[in-house]
């Protein structure tokens, strides 16, 4: 007995082969007369009888191709051998063409297309034609009993799967230069298509109003769901020959010729008034410009005719201006040191980790020999921030100067805790 799906799939197509030429016949003769009708029944039905139906799928089964990367995404007309990739190979976090059972065909002509969908009728048992072939079963035998010879055409059906020894591409398909080895290969770039509309799938599942329509409102009515919320914005639609998607493959078809993007940027990077330093405080995180102008007035006191108490009271005022500057930066870089401080990267000394890091306030309370350490190099930067930023009008500094911007720098040793 024929199966439920074979009767009903052929049953169809005679119908619909009835109808189109009746409607020739009017349009053409403006009535049918009965005999005409008759005789394209008996056509319909001899053409779409179960062993010429099948005669016909054998013969151009060829112009069907499996695969699961059609070539065509990159240019209508490309022709090359069919890649179907189906080997699993393990979870490895990623998606690759071989995660999914999907298949995509694409036809060398569309008149083709009935063949596979045949081939793909579901039969009683659930399974469809194709993997009854596949597995040269009893069922699809007595199915196709009517055939002389059924494994010739079991051969022929299944060469919509076959995978053919030679490899073809085309100058039609984008093409790059790869490294292998010690020499390159032009490797043809084709996309999977199975993977491409299964994304849409998702997407549209994720987007979808009358899916998520609880959660929606939830969200709307600012009321706790369970199970969260989630929308993707900003998606990209590509579109492929949608006038004609079947031109292109099946899945480009029943997709209407279109597939989604996700929003594919560089990351902004958020801009840091205040960096935690990787090697010197003195030199990333504090530059000198900041303490330009108190430099430059240290400069003229320097140069000053008279070395008076008020003098040296200003040039003391001065040098703690700057010192206050560089303590304020220490509480910005404290302030962030929990989130841009990394262990690995860091090759910060050892007392400007501990003068830093918001951590180490209690290493910072019970020991000074970080704090000492500090105030030396405080110090010799404060004598070389001088020299630099004035150039060849610095006035030459000796160990006075130097043991005058330690002392003003001791005083501090508190504010540096």
């Amino acid at each position: 007995m024929l199966d439920p799906a074979i009767d009903k799939f052929l049953s169809e197509r005679i119908n619909k082969r009835i109808d189109f030429k009746s409607k020739e016949a009017v349009k053409k003769n403006g009535e049918i007369q009965y005999d005409d009708k008759s005789s394209i029944e008996t056509e319909a039905k001899e053409e779409y009888s179960l062993i010429n139906w099948l005669l016909y799928c054998a013969k151009n089964a060829h112009g069907i191709s499996m695969t699961t990367h059609p070539c065509k995404f990159s240019h209508p007309d490309a022709k090359t051998s069919p890649i179907y990739f189906k080997r699993k190979v393990g979870s490895q976090g990623y998606i690759y063409s071989g995660y999914s059972n999907e298949t995509d065909v694409i036809f060398s002509t569309a008149a083709y297309m009935p063949i596979y969908s045949f081939l793909k009728l579901v039969l009683a048992d659930g399974f469809d034609i194709l993997d009854h072939l596949v597995n040269d079963t009893n069922v699809i035998r007595q199915q196709f009993a009517i055939v002389d010879d059924y494994d010739l055409l079991r051969e022929q059906l299944l060469k919509v799967i076959s995978d053919d020894s030679d490899v073809i591409t085309s100058e039609k398909v984008k093409q790059v230069y790869f490294p292998v080895d010690c020499d390159y290969h032009l490797l043809s770039i084709i996309s999977s298509s199975v993977v491409m509309f299964d994304l849409k799938k998702r997407i549209k599942k994720i987007n979808s109003y009358e899916e998520n329509k609880l959660i929606i409102e939830a969200k709307k009515n600012n009321v706790f769901f369970d199970g969260g919320y989630k929308q993707l914005f900003e998606l990209t639609m590509q579109g492929h020959v949608k006038s004609n998607p079947q031109c292109i493959s099946q899945l480009n078809k029943d997709n209407f010729g279109e597939s989604y993007l996700l929003k594919s940027t560089p990351p902004s990077i958020e801009k840091r008034n205040v960096h935690f330093p990787k090697s010197n405080f003195f030199t990333e995180s504090f530059k000198n410009y900041e303490a330009a102008d108190n430099f430059k007035n240290l400069h003229k006191l320097f140069k000053a005719d008279r070395n008076n108490i008020n003098i040296r009271l200003a040039i003391a005022h001065t040098l703690q201006d700057v010192i206050d500057l560089l303590i304020e930066k220490m509480w910005a870089v404290r302030a962030v040191s929990s989130v841009q401080y990394h262990q690995k990267t860091s090759s910060l000394s050892s007392h400007q980790h501990t003068w830093l890091h918001d951590d180490c306030s209690e290493q910072r309370s019970a020991d000074e020999l970080w704090l000492d350490k500090l105030v030396k190099e405080i110090a010799a930067w404060l004598s070389r921030s001088y020299e630099k930023l004035l150039n060849k009008q610095t006035i030459k500094l000796g160990e006075q100067e130097l043991l005058l911007f330690t002392s003003i720098v001791e005083q501090n040793r508190e504010s540096l805790k």
